[in-house]
Protein backbone atom coordinates (compact mmCIF):
# COMPACT_ATOMS: atom_id res chain seq x y z
CA UNK A 1 0.00 0.00 0.00
CA UNK A 2 0.94 3.55 -1.04
CA UNK A 3 1.87 4.91 2.64
CA UNK A 4 1.46 8.40 0.90
CA UNK A 5 -1.79 7.77 0.28
CA UNK A 6 -4.16 9.57 2.92
CA UNK A 7 -6.70 6.50 4.78
CA UNK A 8 -10.03 7.66 4.48
CA UNK A 9 -12.65 5.93 5.65
CA UNK A 10 -16.34 6.01 4.23
CA UNK A 11 -19.73 5.56 6.56
CA UNK A 12 -22.51 5.77 4.55
CA UNK A 13 -26.23 5.70 5.35
CA UNK A 14 -29.79 7.29 5.75
CA UNK A 15 -28.76 8.67 9.15
CA UNK A 16 -32.67 9.71 9.93
CA UNK A 17 -31.45 10.33 12.48
CA UNK A 18 -27.43 9.74 13.34
CA UNK A 19 -27.09 8.62 16.58
CA UNK A 20 -24.52 7.29 18.86
CA UNK A 21 -23.99 4.26 17.27
CA UNK A 22 -22.64 5.61 14.13
CA UNK A 23 -20.24 8.04 16.18
CA UNK A 24 -18.75 4.78 17.99
CA UNK A 25 -18.20 2.90 14.52
CA UNK A 26 -16.49 5.47 13.14
CA UNK A 27 -14.22 6.39 16.20
CA UNK A 28 -12.98 2.96 17.31
CA UNK A 29 -12.46 2.65 13.15
CA UNK A 30 -10.53 5.03 12.62
CA UNK A 31 -8.29 4.11 15.90
CA UNK A 32 -8.16 0.64 14.64
CA UNK A 33 -7.17 1.72 11.15
CA UNK A 34 -5.13 4.10 11.77
CA UNK A 35 -7.28 6.16 9.00
CA UNK A 36 -6.74 9.99 8.92
CA UNK A 37 -10.36 10.45 9.16
CA UNK A 38 -14.02 9.33 8.15
CA UNK A 39 -16.47 10.98 5.66
CA UNK A 40 -20.63 10.56 6.36
CA UNK A 41 -22.10 10.48 3.27
CA UNK A 42 -25.89 10.50 3.52
CA UNK A 43 -28.01 8.87 1.04
CA UNK A 44 -30.62 10.84 -1.20
CA UNK A 45 -32.85 7.22 -1.25
CA UNK A 46 -31.82 3.97 -0.42
CA UNK A 47 -31.81 1.33 -3.22
CA UNK A 48 -33.09 -1.21 -0.86
CA UNK A 49 -35.65 1.11 0.82
CA UNK A 50 -37.30 2.45 -2.56
CA UNK A 51 -40.92 1.83 0.00
CA UNK A 52 -39.70 4.18 2.62
CA UNK A 53 -39.34 7.74 2.22
CA UNK A 54 -36.74 9.19 4.27
CA UNK A 55 -36.85 12.64 6.55
CA UNK A 56 -36.08 15.47 4.15
CA UNK A 57 -32.14 15.83 3.31
CA UNK A 58 -32.14 19.00 4.69
CA UNK A 59 -32.66 17.78 8.39
CA UNK A 60 -31.11 14.86 8.41
CA UNK A 61 -27.89 16.72 7.29
CA UNK A 62 -28.69 19.14 9.67
CA UNK A 63 -28.69 16.56 12.57
CA UNK A 64 -25.46 15.41 11.02
CA UNK A 65 -23.99 18.29 11.08
CA UNK A 66 -24.68 18.95 15.15
CA UNK A 67 -23.24 15.93 15.86
CA UNK A 68 -19.77 16.26 14.11
CA UNK A 69 -19.79 19.96 14.76
CA UNK A 70 -17.13 18.94 17.62
CA UNK A 71 -15.08 15.93 15.49
CA UNK A 72 -12.39 16.91 13.81
CA UNK A 73 -12.04 13.47 12.52
CA UNK A 74 -15.54 13.51 10.92
CA UNK A 75 -16.77 14.80 8.54
CA UNK A 76 -19.85 15.11 5.81
CA UNK A 77 -19.78 14.54 1.96
CA UNK A 78 -22.79 15.43 0.33
CA UNK A 79 -22.11 14.38 -3.21
CA UNK A 80 -24.88 11.56 -2.87
CA UNK A 81 -27.52 13.92 -1.78
CA UNK A 82 -26.45 17.00 -4.36
CA UNK A 83 -26.78 14.30 -6.95
CA UNK A 84 -30.18 13.06 -5.96
CA UNK A 85 -32.04 10.15 -6.96
CA UNK A 86 -31.03 6.80 -5.85
CA UNK A 87 -27.72 6.46 -4.39
CA UNK A 88 -25.64 3.12 -5.22
CA UNK A 89 -22.21 2.74 -3.64
CA UNK A 90 -20.29 1.75 -7.02
CA UNK A 91 -20.91 5.34 -8.48
CA UNK A 92 -20.01 7.06 -5.08
CA UNK A 93 -16.58 5.33 -4.85
CA UNK A 94 -15.80 5.94 -8.63
CA UNK A 95 -16.96 9.73 -8.31
CA UNK A 96 -14.63 9.88 -5.05
CA UNK A 97 -11.45 7.86 -6.72
CA UNK A 98 -11.84 10.47 -9.58
CA UNK A 99 -11.74 13.57 -7.23
CA UNK A 100 -9.22 12.45 -4.59
CA UNK A 101 -6.58 10.10 -6.73
CA UNK A 102 -4.16 10.68 -3.10
CA UNK A 103 -7.43 8.89 -1.26
CA UNK A 104 -6.89 4.96 0.13
CA UNK A 105 -10.56 4.27 0.37
CA UNK A 106 -11.78 2.04 3.38
CA UNK A 107 -15.41 1.02 2.96
CA UNK A 108 -16.98 0.59 6.69
CA UNK A 109 -19.92 -1.64 7.05
CA UNK A 110 -22.37 -3.63 9.54
CA UNK A 111 -22.13 -7.16 9.50
CA UNK A 112 -25.62 -7.05 8.39
CA UNK A 113 -24.79 -5.03 5.31
CA UNK A 114 -21.83 -6.79 3.99
CA UNK A 115 -23.25 -10.28 3.44
CA UNK A 116 -26.00 -8.44 1.44
CA UNK A 117 -23.52 -7.06 -0.94
CA UNK A 118 -24.02 -9.43 -3.98
CA UNK A 119 -27.50 -7.48 -4.19
CA UNK A 120 -25.43 -4.31 -5.01
CA UNK A 121 -25.21 -3.18 -8.19
CA UNK A 122 -21.69 -3.72 -9.61
CA UNK A 123 -20.80 -5.27 -6.18
CA UNK A 124 -17.50 -7.02 -7.85
CA UNK A 125 -16.47 -3.80 -8.84
CA UNK A 126 -16.91 -2.03 -5.61
CA UNK A 127 -14.12 -4.72 -3.86
CA UNK A 128 -12.16 -3.23 -6.86
CA UNK A 129 -11.80 0.68 -6.01
CA UNK A 130 -11.72 0.07 -2.05
CA UNK A 131 -10.86 -1.82 1.21
CA UNK A 132 -13.58 -3.34 2.97
CA UNK A 133 -13.99 -3.32 6.81
CA UNK A 134 -16.75 -5.19 8.04
CA UNK A 135 -17.67 -4.62 11.81
CA UNK A 136 -18.86 -7.80 13.85
CA UNK A 137 -19.63 -8.64 17.07
CA UNK A 138 -17.49 -11.27 19.52
CA UNK A 139 -17.90 -14.57 18.18
CA UNK A 140 -19.95 -13.93 14.92
CA UNK A 141 -20.27 -16.06 11.61
CA UNK A 142 -20.78 -14.56 8.61
CA UNK A 143 -22.53 -16.78 6.39
CA UNK A 144 -21.71 -15.62 3.10
CA UNK A 145 -24.41 -15.94 -0.16
CA UNK A 146 -22.49 -18.36 -2.51
CA UNK A 147 -22.67 -15.32 -5.70
CA UNK A 148 -20.69 -13.25 -3.28
CA UNK A 149 -17.83 -15.60 -1.57
CA UNK A 150 -17.03 -16.31 -5.32
CA UNK A 151 -16.99 -12.80 -6.01
CA UNK A 152 -13.90 -12.74 -2.93
CA UNK A 153 -12.56 -15.74 -4.32
CA UNK A 154 -13.10 -18.14 -1.25
CA UNK A 155 -14.65 -21.38 -1.05
CA UNK A 156 -15.74 -20.93 2.67
CA UNK A 157 -19.31 -19.50 3.03
CA UNK A 158 -18.82 -18.90 6.76
CA UNK A 159 -16.50 -16.44 8.02
CA UNK A 160 -14.98 -15.64 11.08
CA UNK A 161 -12.13 -13.20 12.33
CA UNK A 162 -9.29 -15.68 11.77
CA UNK A 163 -9.92 -16.60 7.86
CA UNK A 164 -9.54 -12.12 7.59
CA UNK A 165 -7.89 -10.57 5.81
CA UNK A 166 -8.70 -11.30 2.52
CA UNK A 167 -6.78 -10.58 -0.49
CA UNK A 168 -8.74 -8.97 -3.51
CA UNK A 169 -6.32 -8.56 -5.33
CA UNK A 170 -2.30 -8.65 -5.27
CA UNK A 171 -1.79 -5.66 -7.60
CA UNK A 172 -4.15 -3.14 -5.74
CA UNK A 173 -3.51 -4.81 -1.94
CA UNK A 174 -7.16 -4.21 -1.74
CA UNK A 175 -8.39 -6.27 1.18
CA UNK A 176 -11.48 -7.10 3.20
CA UNK A 177 -10.77 -7.07 7.08
CA UNK A 178 -13.70 -8.22 9.92
CA UNK A 179 -12.89 -6.86 13.57
CA UNK A 180 -15.25 -6.99 16.77
CA UNK A 181 -16.28 -3.76 18.40
CA UNK A 182 -18.71 -3.13 21.59
CA UNK A 183 -22.06 -3.80 20.66
CA UNK A 184 -24.43 -0.68 20.91
CA UNK A 185 -27.86 -1.79 20.55
CA UNK A 186 -28.93 1.29 19.12
CA UNK A 187 -31.46 1.72 15.51
CA UNK A 188 -31.99 4.79 13.63
CA UNK A 189 -35.60 3.48 13.45
CA UNK A 190 -35.76 2.43 16.86
CA UNK A 191 -35.45 6.36 17.61
CA UNK A 192 -38.09 7.56 15.60
CA UNK A 193 -40.58 4.89 17.11
CA UNK A 194 -39.64 5.84 20.34
CA UNK A 195 -40.31 9.70 19.36
CA UNK A 196 -43.57 8.55 18.12
CA UNK A 197 -44.19 6.94 21.44
CA UNK A 198 -43.26 9.40 23.37
CA UNK A 199 -40.42 7.73 25.10
CA UNK A 200 -37.31 9.35 26.00
CA UNK A 201 -34.62 9.00 23.62
CA UNK A 202 -31.81 11.01 25.07
CA UNK A 203 -28.73 8.42 26.15
CA UNK A 204 -29.04 7.39 21.99
CA UNK A 205 -27.84 10.21 20.27
CA UNK A 206 -26.27 13.64 20.31
CA UNK A 207 -28.03 16.32 23.05
CA UNK A 208 -27.54 18.39 19.61
CA UNK A 209 -29.73 16.13 17.58
CA UNK A 210 -31.95 15.36 20.21
CA UNK A 211 -33.17 18.95 20.43
CA UNK A 212 -32.97 19.36 17.02
CA UNK A 213 -35.25 16.62 16.94
CA UNK A 214 -37.61 18.18 19.26
CA UNK A 215 -37.50 21.80 17.83
CA UNK A 216 -38.55 20.67 14.29
CA UNK A 217 -40.90 18.03 15.92
CA UNK A 218 -39.49 15.00 13.59
CA UNK A 219 -40.42 11.78 13.62
CA UNK A 220 -44.17 12.92 15.37
CA UNK A 221 -47.53 11.52 13.82
CA UNK A 222 -49.54 15.11 14.91
CA UNK A 223 -47.24 17.36 13.06
CA UNK A 224 -45.62 17.19 9.73
CA UNK A 225 -41.29 18.49 9.92
CA UNK A 226 -40.84 21.92 8.59
CA UNK A 227 -37.70 22.87 7.42
CA UNK A 228 -36.75 26.77 7.87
Amino acid sequence: MNSELKRVGLLGGTFDPVHNGHLGLAAQTIQLFDLQKVLFIPVSQSPHKLHDRPTSSPHRVAMLERALERENAFSIDLLEIEKGGISYTIETLSRLKESHPDWELFLILGADAFMLMDTWKSFADILKLCHVLVSTRPGVKLELPAKLSRALGIKKTALENSNLPITLNPVTGKTIRLYQIPTQDISSKEIRLRVQAGKEIKNLLPPAVDHYIMKHRLYRTDSPPTMV
